[in-house]
């Protein structure tokens, strides 16, 4: 789901196209981390918001409460893509930089988080 530009820069790491310094490329991954990590509230909260209760019985209650569920729903798939793409943008830094190793720790950790996320 993540964007193609965090794909693109991590093939021309991986071709070696694209490459920097191991010191700035951990620097560099460190933000897009923060940036991952920052929004796992929002997405706890997002996938919250979609089971709602309150609104009553009307029909047109339902209706509004589905509106809001769809919202989050929608919400969360935007948020789950952000997530994708920091750490994928984070691990083009790190190959760019010779960090292989490292690459593929997060890689792993990303693939682990992502089924978490697929689990009811």
């Amino acid at each position: 789901m993540g964007d193609p530009t965090a794909e693109q820069l991590y093939t021309q790491a991986a071709d070696g196209t694209f490459r920097m310094d191991g010191d700035l490329a951990r620097k560099c991954a460190a933000t897009f981390l923060r940036f991952a990590a920052a929004l796992d509230p929002q997405l706890a909260r997002s996938t919250e918001l979609q089971s709602l209760t309150g609104f009553g019985g009307f029909d047109s209650a339902r209706q509004l409460r589905r509106g809001f569920e769809g919202k989050a729903a929608e919400l969360t798939t935007t948020l789950r893509g952000l997530r994708e793409t920091a750490v994928r943008m984070a691990e083009a830094y790190l190959v760019a930089g010779g960090l292989i190793e490292e690459a593929d720790a997060l890689h792993g950790t990303a693939v682990r988080a992502a089924a978490a996320d697929l689990d009811p």
